[in-house]
């Protein structure tokens, strides 16, 4: 236990001395009060303590031909392709070879952002679900989850709003305002 308050108040020394607002992490606007660890820090932070990143694909779809209709303001639009990737990201103490945090994460262009150009959106699916789960492994490694948020900036409903998306089908009323975005179909 004295171990893990020991690792949690370096972090958050760390954090304090050597990630800096707006490069590391910050504050995204209507997303609450906490701000979101950015890729940036989450990198810092790995190679600050002596870990490095190891990343394993758990699963990942392709669908070239697959039709994707979602509404943007009144119209009902269709896109083609469906990407998909789970990955897992283990945290590796370097010094030792032990796993000490992981998080597994996903990203799919069914989400809002995406949905409008699946087909140039697969390295981006890739690359997203890989920040998504070294973020989140790094917070639990670190034990940093009541300092910061991951993701917010991915799946913010003000960012979707602006860009009018909704998946067909559904409306601004019926819709919950924290999930706009399609569910994935596995």
């Amino acid at each position: 236990a004295a171990d893990v308050i020991t690792a949690q108040n370096e972090a958050r020394e760390l954090v304090a001395k050597a990630l800096v607002d707006g490069r590391d992490y910050g504050k995204i606007p209507g997303t609450g009060d906490k701000p979101t660890l950015l890729k940036p820090g989450a990198e810092r932070l790995t190679l600050a303590f002596g870990l490095t990143a190891q990343f394993t694909i758990l699963e990942h779809e392709r669908d070239h031909d697959r039709v994707n209709r979602y509404r943007k303001g009144n119209n009902e639009l269709e896109s083609y392709g469906l990407y998909r990737v789970v990955m897992l990201c283990e945290l590796v103490e370097r010094a030792t070879g032990e796993v000490v945090g992981s998080a597994v994460a996903s990203c799919s262009t069914l989400e809002s952002k995406y949905i409008s150009r699946p087909r140039d959106s697969e390295n981006t699916v890739l690359k997203m679900a890989t920040k998504r789960s070294h973020v989140g492994a790094t917070l639990n490694a670190l034990g940093l989850s009541e300092q910061f948020t991951q993701d917010v900036e991915d799946g913010a409903p003000a960012a979707a709003a602006a860009e009018g998306e909704q998946p067909a089908g559904s409306s601004s009323a019926s819709a919950p305002a924290d999930d706009p975005q399609p569910s994935c179909p596995k």
